[in-house]
Order: structure tokens, then sequence, then C-alpha cells
């Protein structure tokens, strides 16, 4: 009698505990499946992103790349626009590995995602850092091929530039980056060799120039860069009967970046440096001068609209000159990044030995406008007070550009139009 009452009481319960048993082992796997089948909605995409970034790459990420990435802050977390990032930045930085890490944000329901660079053991890589055409001094090109073994990068490059120094130098460079003491700090090698023109006649011109620099650069803290070495410059003048002389100097620069999240669709970037160029009498150099320079650029950037992407960006400088400096190391001002409308040989046909510049840059989609104003003079000379403004277009990371002289008077259009300016 008792044990057919068990029996019965067992036969009832049974249904119930397999019911409880399927329930509890086929949950995860329900759930599991509503991952993966597009017909449910995404748990994921609640997330949204706070912070995206490309890590461990020493060359210059695209403004165009850039502005993709800034789009996507704030946005959903979803792994098929993770996917299409990732091809793009593929297609920039070919020859490398690329790791996809995402960490939690700072904030409830955010979160952050790096891609992290790795280079080959072997690659080849060639490339056009700059190209520029100023309609008053003509063109300006650059063109490298990077070599990377292992930890180690080798880079030669040919060279025309009209536009960042007196004079229009053309010829070859050469330079090298390995790790010295482990990954923070590395041993940089350059080389360059140079033919010099130049616009009228002074007998502080010289023909041809050749430079060696052995720095070291430390990496201090996550942004901070400090590099120290020397420069050796040998200059050979125009006159047949004058000796060559030699700039050689003590060289430093302290430089650091920081980005900071402003909001979930803007980001705040903020670069500095301080650099000195110092001759020694130790080292055998016919010049006797010191050379500061102090710059800033802070650039603000928005994805409020995923189609007309917001970027201003202000940027300073000033820098003086103590001693006989060579014309090599004079400051100058209007070129195809500073005091645009202006012709740099207006100005200071043979630099100045003090600057002070300020720039406004801002970018809605395809139209850019900047706003230059500066003044650049030499000890015991007047100042002025120069304006300039342009506005062009950008398309494919190309920019054209009408610029001119804020002044009373003629005023006398330039034409810019190139990369990386």
């Amino acid at each position: 009698m008792w044990r057919s009452t068990c029996i019965k009481r067992i036969r009832m319960k049974c249904p119930f505990a397999i019911l409880v048993a399927s329930t509890v082992l086929l949950a995860p796997y329900e759930r599991a499946v509503a991952f993966q089948d597009s017909s449910f909605v995404n748990v994921n995409s609640r997330y949204r992103i706070e912070l995206i970034s490309i890590q461990n790459t020493a060359q210059a990420i695209s403004r165009s790349l850039q502005r993709e990435l800034d789009r996507l802050i704030g946005r959903p977390f979803r792994s098929e626009t993770l996917d299409e990032v990732e091809r793009r930045i593929r297609a920039e930085f070919p020859g490398f590995a690329i790791k996809r890490k995402v960490l939690k944000g700072e904030k409830q329901d955010q979160i952050k995602v790096f891609f992290l660079l790795e280079r080959a053991r072997k690659m080849v890589d060639f490339n056009v850092p700059r190209l520029a055409f100023h309609s008053s001094q003509q063109f300006s090109f650059a063109a490298n091929a990077d070599f990377n073994i292992a930890k180690s990068s080798l880079s030669f490059g040919l060279v025309t530039d009209n536009d960042e120094k007196v004079e229009r130098y053309s010829g070859i460079r050469a330079a090298a980056v390995s790790p010295l003491l482990g990954k923070h700090v590395r041993l940089a090698l350059l080389g360059e060799s140079y033919r010099s023109q130049w616009q009228g006649a002074s007998t502080d011109f010289y023909r041809a120039r050749t430079n060696f620099e052995p720095t070291v650069v430390i990496d201090l803290a996550p942004g901070l860069e400090f590099r120290a070495g020397f420069s050796f410059n040998n200059l050979e003048y125009q006159v047949p009967a004058a000796r060559d002389l030699a700039a050689h100097a003590v060289i430093s620069t302290l430089r650091y970046t920081k980005q900071h999240q402003l909001g979930l669709t803007g980001t705040q970037t903020l670069e500095a440096g301080y650099s000195l160029r110092a001759a020694a009498s130790f080292l055998h150099s016919d010049f006797d001068y010191r050379r500061h320079l102090a710059e800033t650029r802070l650039t603000f950037a928005s994805s409020n609209s995923e189609k007309h992407p917001v970027t201003l960006s202000l940027s300073s400088m000033i820098g003086t000159i103590e001693g006989n400096a060579p014309v090599l190391d004079r400051f100058t001002l209007g070129n195809t990044r500073t005091l645009r409308g202006y012709n740099r040989y207006d100005l200071a046909p043979l630099g100045a030995d003090r600057v002070i510049h300020f720039s406004a840059d801002g970018r809605y989609h395809f139209v850019r406008a900047v706003y230059d104003t500066g003044t650049l003079w030499n000890v015991g000379r007047p100042r002025v007070l120069r304006h300039s403004a342009g506005i062009g277009f950008v398309v494919s990371g190309i920019t054209a550009m009408i610029a001119i002289p804020l002044r009373s008077g003629p005023v006398e259009p330039i034409f810019l139009v190139g990369m990386n300016f």
C-alpha cells in the first residue's frame, strides 16, 4: 500500500520535473541563438561607443579615416560597423596585423574600442607625405619608401620643397629608427643632402647643404615624448672663394599629445611642443646662436551629423633666435600653413629672428575656411601685424583654396592646392 502510493506521487511529479529541467537546460541555448539570429534584437546595441582609436603606429592617420572614427563616437555598438572600419584601416595600413580590443567605458552602457596595429616582420611602403602648390612659390613634393624589419624601420625619400624655409631645397633624405632600451627608448638617425635655390642674391645664401642628426627618443609618459641629440649641418656657399661653414648644434624637443572625450559625439585633441637648437663651441660650429620655438594646437571634432562632420583647429607659434643664425634656421611666414594669402619673399626674403603666429582652421563637411594672423621681425626693426583669410573645398583629402591678405590697397589672391596643410 505504501509502495504503490509513493509510485503514484513520483509519476505525478515526473512531468513537472522534466519541464523544469528542460527549461533550465534550454534557456541558455535559446539566449545564445538570440545573439546569432538576425530576427532577434541585438542586445549589444544598447551599448554606445565612448572612444574609438588606433594605437601602436608611428605613421600619421589620414584625416578622412580620423573623421570616420570620430563619427562613430556616441553611436550604438555594432559588430558589422566595426568590421567595416577594420577593412578601412587595413586598406590604409597595408602590412600591419590588426587586433580589435573592446573595453568597458567610463560611464554605464558605454564601451571603448581600440584597434591595435603591429607591423609585419618585413614590409615596404611607399607614401607621399607632402604635396602642395602655392601660386607664388610653385610646387613642393616629397615621396618616401619605408622599410620595416623586425622592430626597426628605414626610410628613403626624395624632396623638393619651396614652402618650409627661405630656400627651395631639393635632394634626398634617409632616416632609421631602432629600439635602444626597450620599446620606450629609441635611437633615430637622419641624413640629408640638398641643393639650394634662392630668390635674389646675398652672401648669406649657400648652394648646397648636408645634415646628419643622431637623436635619442624617449617616451616619458603616455602622449609625452622627449628627443635629444645633435645636428651636424655643413653649408657649401655660392661664392667659390668663400670657405664652407658648419652649423653644428645640440637639439632637443619635447612634445605632448592628449585627446579628451567631449560628451558622446565630440573629441578635443591638444598638441604642444617646444624645441631648442643651440650651437655648441665644442662641436666647432661657425655660428653662435640659440633658437627657441614653441607650438600648440587645439582641435575640436564633432560628429553630431554623420554626413556633415565639424572640426575646428586653433594653433599658435612663437619663436625667437638669440645670436647669429644661418638662413637655414631663420623663421618665415607666408606659405601653405602660415599667413596664407602672402608670399614669404615679400615679408622676409632672408628670414627673421622673431615670429608670432596664430591660425584658426574650420571645416564643415567639404567646406574649409581659415584665418591667419602673425608677424615676424628682426631685433631693432619695426613689427607689422598682418592678417589673411581663405576659403576652399576638401575632396578625398585634397584641399583647394583661395587665400587673400586682409589689408588696404591692392590685393592679389593666392591659390593653394594639395594635402597635409
